[in-house]
């Protein structure tokens, strides 16, 4: 729908609207005299906006009108006492069409204009526009002449003047090492007046600075004149279009030369007017920097998907909103109003205040790169930036890891350690890689101790950016996680699972651990209750892949008949039947496969029970966290327990972690650190696959949690396990010590004092 054609029909909608109304309160009169009704009346506020619709900026202008006419959806949406419009006109990118589409716009009665894009037809709509009284602000203009107020009055705009870009264009031709760079630039207001600028920021002499007419059909013959310069580089100062032509131009004779340009094609447009994008491989821009974006309109404008120059589709949502709200602040003076809006304004494209001449210093600029290599589409990309107090500035390359925590379920009381280990290794990768150009970023999620929980937590992992997972910690959140993980192609190593099916590599590709797997833990468990006189031990495990797993895994490593294996649900709240079979079966001893939380209420059921028997359990509630969750520590005493063995701490992570008094299963404290820290080194490791680094660096490895090597199928051979007592009296608070440890050559042996 044309512009003039919606003009139209919004008259006649709000004449009907009228005619009705009249008709309405007659009739309603009639009726009752006591009823009234107030017709809502809106006025109705035209905005202008220049846009680029023919000349060379034509295929970026649906990206400009798309953010002026949401600014005026928006600002409808934000009150009911005016109904803005925005009158679009084409101002192309000249002087001539500018004036004329000026003067359209104030015949049309518009209380300011937006725009115009091109600095030559800004100039010459400000002439039409200042003699009326019509401010403007301009969201692309950038020529450092418009900076003199008195030549352009009532001219704002919320783009940085060339004057500052001409720096940074000269800032990152040298970091990039170029050394004799020719200027290509428009003889119009823009191309001038940026090629000046550049030239005056350049340490020393261009090697040539050659203009052209921005209607330009054929440029070989200036193409020609910076090869026989013998240039390094050429920086155009051009549009869109014209900076396609250069660009096939010095493809299409050979020329083997950096390429440089300003804000004037910088973004996808370029490659959507280029035939062959791989022309512009290579080539690298400024364009002016946003900032922090204030508000959703940036988002939108991603999710529309229209090529355009992003910053300028910002500027031009902001250049509308900022009429719109001097325009009812105080419509009467409307130059005075935008200078009062116009001061830390928050705006898409940044953080604005405009001084006294209708300028804004800007957020810096964007240093952007394209790629190219003909195989494929090119890209666009901006990798580094530059401002005025900094100079040029390569951010970090930000690498996430991601870490499942079981912040609820039957772990949760152990959780604070395992976060405070992978917050650690986040902290000492930071340390040891940041001059390298990279930060690493730890994104955690809740594992819960279940599978369903797990998936959806891998799921907002993966859709998160991370490229490695250290978890989970119980090993049916890790099965359910490795699944939606290795879909991703994105490895794992967990810090705490052991069921000994996740040694199975097909079944669960891209997955570590550095816990030995419960098929080691089964005859550590089996070895210490012979060491300790058991002849006829009952298992009461949970039900759930950890405890079926280890369950079996004791089984078979007991020499001899069992006598009881009970199982229970992990989220049972009583065991009661479970402990009277087993204490009418006469067993000896009980093993507990469980969690803290299954695990204090079993030991209080047994005291409850007033059950004489021994006490053992495996790594699932060893340290000091049971004693954290029991209200008498007592039922604890005597127990006994593995966990697995961290043999040499290497590095200083252990020190720190005690010097914290965070409770916790110290083991997988450790090995938590060790998690995260194998990732972020595997991640700055070169190989084909994450899988291969995460191995290259697990050869050897001397972790906090200790030496670790994997093996094909993921799994590490580990340490052994402590063997570690608890011990409690009415006097005081209980105790957990490892005075014991197992191996797989010498058995169960005590520890050296």
């Amino acid at each position: 729908m044309n512009n003039k054609l919606l003009t139209t029909l919004m008259a006649l909608a709000f004449m009907t609207a009228a005619l009705a109304g009249c008709t309405s309160n007659d009739e309603d009169e009639s009726e009752d005299d006591s009823t009234e009704e107030t017709d809502v009346v809106t006025d109705v506020v035209k905005i202008g906006f220049l846009n680029p619709a023919t000349g060379p900026l034509a295929q970026d202008a649906a990206g400009f009108e798309y953010g002026a006419l949401q600014a005026a959806i928006d600002l409808n949406a934000a009150q009911n006492t005016t109904t803005f419009e925005v009158v679009v006109a084409d101002s192309g990118c000249d002087g001539t069409t500018g004036a004329a589409a000026a003067q359209t716009l104030a015949d049309a009665g518009v209380v300011a204009v937006a725009g115009a894009a091109c600095s030559g037809a800004s100039m010459a709509a400000n002439a039409v526009l200042s003699a009326a009284g019509i401010p403007m602000i301009s969201y692309a203009s950038t020529n450092p002449s418009l900076s003199n107020a008195t030549a352009y009055p009532d001219f704002f705009r919320v783009v940085p003047s060339d004057a500052i870009q001409g720096p940074a264009a000269a800032a990152m031709m040298a970091i990039l090492d170029a050394e004799s760079p020719a200027i290509l630039h428009m003889t119009n207001d823009y191309g001038s007046g940026f090629a000046d600028a550049i030239e005056g920021a350049w340490d020393g002499d261009v090697c040539a600075k050659i203009g052209y007419a921005e209607t330009a059909t054929d440029i070989s013959s200036e193409v020609a004149q910076i090869a026989n310069a013998g240039c390094d580089s050429v920086f155009m100062v051009s549009y869109v279009t014209d900076a396609a032509l250069i660009l096939n131009e010095v493809a299409t004779q050979g020329l083997d030369i950096m390429l440089f340009s300003g804000d004037g094609p910088a973004g996808e447009g370029l490659l959507e007017e280029l035939s062959d994008d791989s022309v512009a491989d290579g080539l690298t821009v400024t364009t002016p920097r946003a900032g922090s974006s204030f508000g959703d309109f940036e988002a939108r404008y991603v999710a529309a998907d229209i090529p355009s120059i992003k910053q300028y589709v910002l500027t031009s949502y902001d250049a509308v909103t900022i009429i719109g709200e001097a325009y009812n602040l105080n419509g009467t003076d409307m130059s005075g109003s935008i200078s009062t809006v116009g001061t830390a304004f928050e705006g898409a494209s940044g953080l604005h205040t405009f001084l006294d001449n209708g300028d804004v210093g800007g957020a810096g600029y964007d240093i952007c790169d394209y790629y190219a290599d003909g195989a494929s589409d090119g890209e666009y990309e901006c990798v580094a930036y530059w401002t005025v107090a900094e100079g040029v500035v390569i951010p970090a390359e930000v690498i996430k890891l991601g870490f499942m925590n079981p912040l609820t379920g039957p772990l949760a009381q152990d959780a604070a350690g395992f976060q405070y280990g992978a917050q650690q290794a986040i902290v000492d990768l930071n340390a040891m890689y940041g001059d390298f150009g990279v930060e690493f970023q730890l994104v955690e999620v809740d594992s819960g101790c279940d599978g369903t929980t797990a998936a959806a937590a891998a799921q907002t992992l993966v859709d998160s950016g991370v490229i490695a997972v250290g978890g989970a910690a119980c090993s049916g959140a890790t099965m359910a996680a490795n699944a939606v993980l290795s879909a991703a192609g994105i490895p794992m190593i967990s810090y705490a699972s052991t069921n000994p099916s996740l040694s199975n590599a097909t079944a669960y590709p891209d997955f570590f651990r550095i816990v030995p797997s419960d098929a080691i833990q089964g005859p550590a468990a089996a070895a210490m209750m012979a060491s300790m006189n058991v002849s006829n031990p009952a298992i009461i495990h949970m039900t759930n892949d950890y405890g079926s797993g280890f369950a079996d895994a004791i089984e078979d490593a007991w020499d001899g008949e069992l006598c009881q294996k009970i199982g229970y649900s992990e989220t049972a709240t009583s065991v009661a039947s479970e402990i009277t079979q087993i204490s009418n079966a006469g067993c000896d001893a009980v093993f507990m496969v469980s969690y803290v939380t299954d695990a204090a209420l079993i030991l209080n059921e047994i005291s409850t029970q007033g059950l004489d028997i021994k006490l053992f359990s495996g790594d699932g509630p060893a340290g000091e966290g049971l004693l954290e969750e029991l209200s008498d520590d007592v039922v604890a005493d005597g127990l006994y327990v593995t966990t697995p063995r961290a043999g040499d701490s290497f590095g200083d992570f252990s020190d720190r972690y005690d010097a914290t008094n965070i409770t916790s299963i110290k083991s997988y404290v450790l090995t938590s650190y060790d998690s995260i820290m194998m990732l972020g080194q595997a991640a700055l490791t070169d190989a084909d696959t994450p899988s291969e680094a995460i191995n290259s660096v697990g050869t050897a490895y001397e972790g906090a949690s200790g030496l670790h090597t994997f093996l094909a199928n993921g799994d590490v051979g580990g340490d052994g396990y402590d063997i570690c007592g608890y011990a409690a009296s009415d006097a005081a608070d209980g105790t957990f010590t490892c005075t014991k440890y197992w191996t797989v050559a010498g058995g169960v042996e005590d520890n050296a004092e």
